[in-house]
Formats: structure tokens, C-alpha cells, sequence
């Protein structure tokens, strides 16, 4: 899985559609560029823009001749993935400098704004419990996982408590961004017991029409009508009152929420 991407002077190409998952983007594009039009980077950008659940915009552009570059940072995006656009007065190069047209100067911005954009996200190994954000990545700790029958583990430094009752789940959903022919949808599930629970299980009823085509943070049974989504090996452990999510887009109208029939737990 990819967590973040920088994309220099990119568009889609050979048939490639972009996918539907989220992820941390930041695109930087010359507004002449003669091998790929920036509309291909726009087009792209956009993309991530629909993916990530950001609030669509046209960010400013510098005009040409000025030898500078503008940065905008997108709002409204999901937690954990950003959407970053810069344009710059250039041609088809990784490497422009404000004040200079010289493909080949050795003082560009791009290197110094990327390595930004990727060290806001978490890079270490933890050593405790990974957290129950509803972000869908997965952290990968050193010590193994417990030795449960279970089929979904979390992969904590200690093992799970042995004492007391399993907690008792709610799920509630919400619209994150639709779109014509399709939305994002997104579903919180709380641990409302005074103890953890090892697992979860939410049951969903899609409206005629939707079909699921990406879900993350979560293992889903069926994609129309009745289905069901368990948690991923590293959301399954709640303490009590914890909470987390998945997320998925879907075909289909948006008009009409999904019905969650239960949440249960192991």
C-alpha cells in the first residue's frame, strides 16, 4: 500500500483510471509543458482530489513569465490524506528554480517541498498498539502476533486482557463525498463496553443500485444488497470507548444512506 506520492509533471497514461483507494498526494506541473499538457495534471490531480474526499477547487496558477511557483494545499480532505498541487512557470522538468528557466539548475524548490509533504506522516515502527484512527494503513510492529485461532489479530507489544466481558459495538454512517454515478462512505464503530474487544463485525444494507468497488480498513462480503464488513488485522483491538472506521466508494446514488443492521464483536 501506498501511503504518500509526488507526482512531477505526471498524467494518466496507457489506459490507467487512477483508482478509488485514498492517498496522500502532491502534484507539481509546469503550466507549459510541452511533453505532457497540464491538463493531464490537472485531470490527475483531480483524482486524488475525488479519492480523498477534498473540497474540489481551482487553485491559482503563475502566469508565464514570471519564473515563480504557487502552492496550494487543498481543504476539507480526509484525515491522514492531503491533496497538494504546486505549478510552476516551466517546462517538462523535475527540477525548476524560481527566477531561473534553466532546466538544469541545480537550485529547485522540489526537492525540499516533496521531502515536507512526506515527513508529516509516521515513518517508525511502533511498539505499542497501532491506533484506532480510522486512517486504513496498516503499521507492522516487531514482535509477532498472538497465537488466537482468530482469523483477524491486532499486533500489539503485550497480549490482550484475559479478564472481563467483550464490549458491545454501535456503527453509524456518513456520507464523506458523492459525486455523479458514485460516493465515498465512510463508517465509525465504537466500543460502548467497559472492557476491549479483540474483533468486529458490521452488517450493511445498500440501497438498489450501489455496488461497492474499493473498501479499506476492513474485509467485506459482498459488494450489493446485504453485506457484511469485519475489521482489518490492525483495527480489531478496541479498548473500551475506542473507536474506528472504514471506508469504501461505491456506484450508484448517494440519495439513499445505507441501513447498518448490527455490530458485533468477538
Amino acid at each position: 500500500m501506498f501511503r504518500a506520492v509526488a507526482v512531477l509533471s505526471g498524467a494518466n497514461l496507457s489506459g490507467c483510471n487512477g483508482g478509488t483507494q485514498p492517498v496522500a498526494y502532491f502534484g507539481i506541473h509546469g503550466i507549459h509543458d510541452s511533453v505532457l499538457n497540464i491538463s493531464s495534471g490537472r485531470s490527475l490531480r483531480d483524482t486524488f482530489v475525488r479519492n480523498n474526499g477534498c473540497t474540489a477547487q481551482s487553485p491559482p496558477e503563475p502566469t508565464q513569465g514570471s519564473l515563480t511557483h504557487i502552492t496550494t494545499t487543498y481543504s476539507g480532505c480526509r484525515a491522514g490524506y492531503p491533496v497538494q498541487w504546486a505549478a510552476f512557470d516551466g517546462d517538462h522538468t523535475p527540477s525548476p528554480v524560481d527566477g531561473s528557466s534553466s532546466p538544469n539548475d541545480s537550485r529547485t524548490w522540489t526537492a525540499g517541498a516533496i521531502w515536507t509533504f512526506f515527513s508529516q506522516f509516521p515513518s517508525t515502527t511502533p511498539t505499542s498498539p497501532p491506533p484506532t484512527s480510522p486512517l486504513p494503513i496498516s503499521p507492522h510492529p516487531s514482535t509477532p502476533p498472538p497465537t488466537s485461532p482468530l482469523p483477524i489479530s491486532p499486533h500489539p507489544s503485550t497480549p490482550p486482557p484475559t479478564t472481563g466481558q467483550p464490549g458491545a459495538c454501535t456503527a453509524t454512517y456518513r456520507e464523506v463525498n458523492p459525486w455523479p454515478g458514485g460516493y465515498q462512505g465512510e463508517v465509525t464503530v465504537v466500543n460502548n463496553g467497559s472492557t476491549a474487544i479483540n474483533g468486529w463485525t458490521v452488517g450493511l444494507t445498500l440501497a438498489p443500485g450501489q455496488t461497492i468497488n474499493s473498501l479499506w480498513s476492513g474485509a467485506n462480503t459482498g459488494a450489493t444488497g446485504s453485506i457484511t464488513v469485519r475489521n482489518a488485522p490492525y483495527n480489531g483491538t478496541l479498548g473500551a470507548s475506542a473507536s474506528t472506521a472504514f471506508g469504501y466508494t461505491a456506484t450508484g446514488s448517494s440519495a439513499t444512506a445505507p441501513n447498518i443492521t448490527g455490530c458485533t464483536t468477538l
